[in-house]
């Protein structure tokens, strides 16, 4: 009886253990504040030589962030643009990183894993005189 009884504490702790450490991964998940800026980019308008208007972008935390959402500003000169993008499943609290295009007035938005170096295309935000294009570029399975 006594085999039993030990038996089914070991299996019952390994269970309890198991449960837990899922939640130690959520725990070590860091999000930011809803609010938050979290990248900014900008460059000049270098066709327009009467006005000097700005080309920018701001990733700032969404109310949803713990889920991934963030809000993109966009301006260019006196337009602004706001549109969101929510982070691929499973790398939720991954940092959002903002790098120049290759097309003019272009920025994309991206992020790098830990341990990583490569920067992982996702979000493109584009702008001109009379629109502002803000679209994924990408899909990524975690």
């Amino acid at each position: 009886m006594t085999k039993i009884t030990s038996l089914s504490l070991t299996l019952l702790f390994l269970f309890i253990c198991s449960c837990h450490s899922g939640d130690d991964k959520e725990k070590t998940k860091r999000f930011p504040k809803p609010g938050t800026l979290m990248a900014s980019a900008e460059m000049p308008v270098t066709d327009d030589q009467l006005n000097h208007f700005m080309f920018s972008v701001k990733v700032i935390a969404d109310s949803n962030v713990r889920s991934g959402v963030y809000d993109v500003d966009a301006d260019y000169g006196p337009n602004f643009a706001e549109g969101q993008f929510t982070m691929p499943t499973g790398i939720e609290d991954a940092k959002p990183v903002i790098n120049k295009g290759k097309e003019p007035y272009t920025y994309i938005i991206g992020f790098q894993l830990p341990n990583d170096t490569t920067f992982y295309e996702y979000f493109q935000i584009q702008s001109d005189r009379k629109t502002t294009k803000m679209q994924y570029i990408k899909a990524y399975t975690f």
